[in-house]
């Protein structure tokens, strides 16, 4: 009697090879450790401070310049506005003003740079700089806010490097300096008579030279100070970035 062949199990006499990652299990893949992110510190702007410094004294010493001229501009104005038919289209101007548009916008700039480049410094070493955003650039042109807002990207900068006396008395001079350049034009508004255009009151235009010397001793006053807070800032970041690089110097 022959017994009957049983089906092979497939599953205790596989007939086919495994696979080769089944039969030989192959180590893990060994990958090389992370790199590690180094951040480097960003260098203190110090010739930008240095040419930032040069510039508003420049423009603090153009200031001044139209002060000491500033009488013999009246007596010019006066006769441009008692005979307008008959003066020079150029009369009664101060011709420093050509000069000193340019470098304030200049000045401007570079202040603006130097802020910008601390921040950036600030950054770099992960440190929260606070403040609004960039208001170096912008907060000079927000209709009375800007009597506040630079001063608040300037604090944001310099806190705890240069002295709260050099920054407040940066910003309160400089607004003083601020405000007597927009009052300079009153005097000449109130000597002609807005009806007819004539001259009126030629003495009101006396005024001209007090306020162009208060204009000019509150800008070098600021100057003064300004020219304080960016040697100390500066001098921070130097020392700051010189650690953050491992520099003993």
């Amino acid at each position: 009697m022959t017994t009957p062949h049983e089906p092979d199990d497939p599953f205790a006499n596989p007939k086919a090879p495994l696979p080769p990652d089944a039969q030989s299990p192959q180590p893990p893949t060994a990958y090389p450790p992370p790199t590690h992110i180094v951040v480097s510190a960003v260098a203190a702007p110090t010739g930008l401070a240095r040419w930032t410094t040069i510039l508003t004294g420049a423009v603090a010493l153009l200031t001044l310049a139209g002060a000491l001229t500033a009488s013999a501009q009246v007596e010019e104005l006066k006769t441009v506005l008692a005979n307008p038919d008959n003066a020079s289209p150029f009369a009664g101007q101060n011709p420093l003003s050509l000069l000193t548009t340019p470098l304030l916008i200049t000045s401007f700039v570079l202040l603006a740079l130097w802020m910008s480049r601390v921040r950036s410094a600030m950054t770099a070493r992960g440190e929260v700089v606070g403040g609004p955003p960039a208001v170096e650039w912008w907060g000079w042109f927000v209709p009375l806010a800007n009597f506040v807002l630079p001063l608040l990207g300037m604090l944001a900068i310099a806190r705890r490097k240069a002295s709260i006396g050099s920054l407040i008395g940066w910003w309160v001079s400089f607004c003083l300096y601020w405000v007597l350049s927009w009052a300079s034009v009153v005097p000449s508004i109130t000597a002609v008579d807005l009806a007819t255009g004539e001259l009126a009151n030629p003495d009101a235009l006396n005024a001209i030279v007090p306020i162009a010397w208060g204009s000019a001793l509150s800008l070098i006053a600021s100057w003064v100070f300004l020219a304080n807070v960016i040697r100390q800032t500066t001098a921070a970041e130097k020392s700051l970035s010189a650690q953050a690089n491992g520099s003993p110097f």
